[in-house]
């Protein structure tokens, strides 16, 4: 999948989201899976990723109750509060090794 699909679909999910924000018979899961949501967005354009990356994080931690999970090849740029980075390497292939939480 290319990276203006990748984009659209993940602002059409996040619009479906909005709507349900403000229209309860939209009834929308508050849990987004994204599996490689920078897939080929590389290096070309590193502020299209930043920019979904920021927002991916945003909303997530907008108060509105939504948990995102995305699972990408690249490390975050940088640490964010309230986000936490799972890395998963041919030792550690699955999530046994995963910090718990505390909540």
């Amino acid at each position: 999948m290319g990276s203006p699909k990748v984009i659209t679909n993940i602002a059409a999910l996040l619009s479906l989201r909005d709507l349900g924000r403000t229209d309860p018979a939209v009834r929308v899961p508050p849990l987004l899976i994204i599996d490689s949501p920078l897939a080929d967005l590389g290096a070309v354009d590193r502020s299209t990723r930043h920019r979904l990356i920021d927002t991916l994080i945003d909303v997530a931690s907008d108060g509105y109750a939504c948990q995102i999970i995305a699972a990408t090849n690249d490390l975050l740029p940088h640490p964010y509060s309230g986000v936490r980075e799972i890395s998963v390497n041919t030792d550690n292939r699955l999530f046994d090794h995963a910090p718990r939480s505390d909540t």
